[in-house]
């Protein structure tokens, strides 16, 4: 049977050929998507771009920071966006 880490990667796996395609290093691409994740709330996703971004480099400042930003926008939208007139 193969580890609960190993099956979460090979559901997460076509990140790769996402990122491979994009101007930001690996890092990066791991803390945008940690991000995106925890903005929408998903338990897994979050749990895997941030081991991968801990993997890639990423220091505690820098998920500190990831999680801030989520925090942040996540009441955010369109209608909060458009200047008042």
């Amino acid at each position: 049977m193969p580890e609960p880490l190993e099956m979460k990667s090979k559901f997460y796996e076509w990140t790769n050929e996402v990122f491979s395609k994009s101007p930001f290093d690996l890092k990066i691409n791991n803390l945008m998507s940690l991000i995106a994740a925890l903005m929408i709330g998903n338990d897994g996703a979050v749990s895997y771009f941030y081991f991968s971004a801990k993997k890639a480099g990423a220091t505690e400042a820098e998920l500190a920071a990831a999680t801030d930003i989520a925090i942040a926008t996540t009441g955010l939208n369109l209608y909060t966006l458009i200047p008042k007139e």
